[in-house]
C-alpha cells in the first residue's frame, strides 16, 4: 500500500480552490518584519490560503531579497504581495474589511472563542517588538493563540498559519 501521494493529486478532487467563489479572499498585513526568512514563509502562506493580498509594512531596501525569494519558493510569483508605507495602506484595504491584529495584548481574545470576520485582515508584527501601536490601534479586534507550552512566543508565520487555517476552518 502507498502511504504518500502528491499533494496535486490529493487535492485535485476536492475542489478547495472554489471556497472563494462564494467567501471573500483574506488580507495579511505584517509589520516591520526582518527576517527574509519569515517574510518567505508568510508569501509561501498567502499563496496557499489563497490570500488576495499581502503588505509588508517597511523597509523594503533592509531585506535580503535572495533570502526572501528562497524561502517563498514558488510562491513567490503566485501571489500578489509588495511593500507598502503605513500611510498608503490606510487607502489599500477595503473599507468592509475587519482588521485582526494578532498579538499577545491586554485587550486580545483567545481565538478559538473569537468570532472572525468574513472578510478578514490578518494584521501580524514584527519578530521581536510585535504590531507597533500606531498599526494596533487600527484593528477592529485582537486575538491570541493559547499557548500551553513553556515556550510563551510562535514564530510569526507559524502564528499566522493558525490564525489563518482556523479562519478557514469556519468558512469550510
Amino acid at each position: 500500500m502507498n502511504f504518500k501521494t502528491h499533494a496535486n493529486h490529493l487535492f485535485t478532487n476536492k475542489a478547495y480552490d472554489q471556497i472563494y467563489q462564494q467567501n471573500h479572499r483574506p488580507i495579511i498585513i505584517a509589520d516591520n518584519l526582518r527576517n527574509a526568512d519569515n517574510m518567505g514563509a508568510l508569501i509561501r502562506l498567502a499563496d496557499n490560503i489563497g490570500a488576495q493580498k499581502l503588505w509588508f509594512l517597511g523597509d523594503e531596501s533592509a531585506v535580503n531579497a535572495s533570502k526572501l525569494r528562497r524561502a517563498a519558493a514558488s510562491s513567490y510569483k503566485n501571489i500578489d504581495w509588495e511593500f507598502t508605507s503605513e500611510n498608503e495602506l490606510k487607502n489599500l484595504v477595503p473599507g468592509e474589511y475587519r482588521r485582526v491584529a494578532l498579538e499577545t495584548s491586554e485587550s486580545a481574545t483567545n481565538i478559538f472563542k473569537s468570532e472572525l470576520p468574513a472578510k478578514c485582515v490578518l494584521i501580524v508584527g514584527n519578530e521581536v517588538h510585535g504590531i507597533r501601536p500606531e498599526i494596533m490601534e487600527q484593528a477592529n479586534l485582537q486575538v491570541y493563540i493559547p499557548i500551553p507550552g513553556p515556550t510563551k512566543s510562535m514564530n510569526v508565520s507559524h502564528a499566522a498559519s493558525v490564525f489563518l487555517f482556523e479562519w478557514l476552518s469556519r468558512l469550510l
